[in-house]
């Protein structure tokens, strides 16, 4: 997520919050040239809920759908305008998005001297501040072969554009600070009400109490700073897991807990399956410690976990090498001063023994000790990705990464959550998107209670839940797409989909024939 150029803009307004009261109207607008991004007329299969037949339109049948859902979640009398097109960006950027303009003290019940995202202030003003010009900003990339299914089974090999897109507009909407991390200045010199809850428990200051010094080195913090807000810590309550820790047990002199990186190959580190003794692997060729060939201590590495330095090969070479050792688990150690530790790309189905990486302060201990024990060890009386106290963990990583840090739940949440700084297979933004609501709750949104409705026809389906499942959303999205003749005619589209849900017990028979009840209301 890059930050966009701010608009600055101060608007004062008498109008009160009790104007919200219905679902937002989120508006994806289209800016590329001819027959290029949302125009591209190259001919596409319609694939999995989605209709279109050429690329650029499948590309803006998705949008609306993400457009549909988050309206459906949040409540606002003023439109939504995003701007939207397709471009070059950087080395593996799917997307960006963000503010297109920022507002303090324009309506009474706001935090003062504070920005406000576009879309937010628009909703609790009720009335649209900036008018004519588009809310948010958002690009995605050109480069990447994007699924433009909405049934969220992303094939191997490629990324859900829907879920690229639910995660940039949920920074258009608010999960975003205005603040240079690298500098520690907010803009303009002016709070932000992300930043009202985001909390360095170093210090124990939140950002809006801190002196600029004092921002940029919290900005370096990894982690240790949390979004404190109530909404967004019940949230995390019910949805992450309960904490899995990297802890060395031996000897006393580096004992404790150590921040660690996962792999997308070889089995899933658990504590189950990793712990023991750690030995330092040698391949008696170059750096020696880099595991890029066969390792020639295979006798002290059998039956241990063993420890290779970043470098020269790729991670997959390096776990084969450990695990033809006999190795039963692998660290593999950076080499480059760096918080969080990396995660391990790269793909071997050969790969059994699980592997872990870890920050080269950390291999570095490990490297120089003796007789070192190591596990990965389950609390379960906290939260992955969350302080003792149940915040959930803010992605502040060192060095600071410009347009990631500060404005993303931190890579260490499990499950993984939408607004995390890259997107995940695991995730369906379809039908969850996780603490973020609660999140978008505590700066000042307000929820859409209830069922989802068709033509004001209760359907007995919540649109959205405490722990952010938003089944009651995907309909109302669903049936908005079948109404422009997604597949067939209105009902037969809707009785398809009925029919699908039910099937995948994401609503019950009971619901399904209300949902069919209000969909018959709406087709005739």
């Amino acid at each position: 997520m890059n930050k966009p150029l701010m608009v600055l803009t101060l608007a004062i307004t008498t109008a009160l919050f009790g104007s919200l009261g219905q679902a937002a109207d989120i508006i994806t607008v289209p800016l590329d040239p001819a027959n290029q991004g949302y125009n591209d007329p190259t001919p596409a299969a319609p694939v999995a809920g989605n209709p279109g037949t050429t690329v650029g339109q499948q590309r803006r049948i998705v949008a609306q759908f993400a457009a549909d859902l988050w309206g459906s979640v949040l409540q606002s009398n003023v439109p939504v305008l995003v701007g939207a097109r397709f471009s070059k960006l950087g080395a593996n950027v799917l997307g960006s998005a963000g503010a297109t303009a920022v507002f303090t003290d324009f309506a009474p019940g706001v935090v003062p001297d504070t920005w406000y995202s576009s879309a937010l202030a628009d909703a609790l003003a009720g009335t649209d501040l900036r008018p004519n010009f588009t809310d948010i900003n958002s690009n995605f990339s050109s480069d990447f072969n994007f699924y433009y299914g909405l049934d969220g089974n992303t094939p191997a090999g490629k990324i859900s554009f829907l879920d690229v897109v639910m995660h940039e507009y949920g920074h258009g909407l608010g999960f975003q600070n205005f603040e240079d991390e690298a500098s520690g200045a907010f803009l303009d010199n002016t709070q932000d009400i992300y930043s009202v809850f985001t909390l360095d428990n170093s210090t124990g200051k939140r950002w809006t109490q801190m002196t600029r010094p004092e921002r940029r080195a919290s900005a370096l913090n990894y982690g240790n700073v949390v979004f404190n807000g109530p909404r967004a810590t019940a949230g995390a309550a019910l949805i992450l897991d309960p904490r899995t820790t990297f802890r060395i047990t031996a000897p006393a002199s580096i004992a404790g807990a150590y921040t660690y990186g996962t792999a997308s190959f070889g089995a899933a580190a658990t504590p189950a399956n990793f712990g023991g003794a750690v030995v330092v692997g040698n391949d008696g060729a170059g750096v020696g410690t880099d595991g890029c060939e066969p390792l020639t201590n295979f006798a002290a590495v059998a039956g241990n976990i063993a420890v290779l330095d970043r470098g020269t090969c790729t991670f997959v070479v390096k776990a084969k090498n450990a695990q033809n050792a006999g190795a039963s688990g692998v660290i593999i150690v950076d080499n480059v001063a760096e918080n969080p530790p990396l995660g391990l790309g790269g793909v071997d189905s050969s790969i059994t023994v699980p592997t872990i990486s870890v920050t080269l302060a950390a291999g570095t201990a490990i490297k120089n000790a003796s007789g070192v024990q190591a596990a990965l060890v389950t609390d379960s009386a906290h939260l992955q990705g969350a302080d003792d106290a149940g915040h959930p963990r803010l992605f502040m990583p060192d060095p600071v990464q410009p347009g990631s840090s500060g404005s993303h739940y931190d890579t260490a949440l499990a499950p993984n959550a939408l607004m995390e700084p890259s997107i995940n297979d695991s995730l369906n933004a379809a039908l969850n998107i996780d603490i973020t609501p609660n999140l978008l709750r505590d700066t000042g949104w307000v929820l859409n209670p209830g069922n989802a409705k068709i033509d004001g026809c209760d359907t007995g389906i919540d649109v959205v839940d405490d722990a952010g499942i938003i089944i009651g959303a995907n309909v109302q999205a669903t049936s908005n797409l079948c109404k422009n003749g997604a597949s067939g005619s209105y009902q037969s589209c809707m009785q398809a989909y009925k029919s699908r849900m039910v099937a995948s017990h994401l609503i019950t028979d009971q619901q399904g024939k209300q949902l069919m009840t209000c969909a018959t209301h709406a087709g005739t």
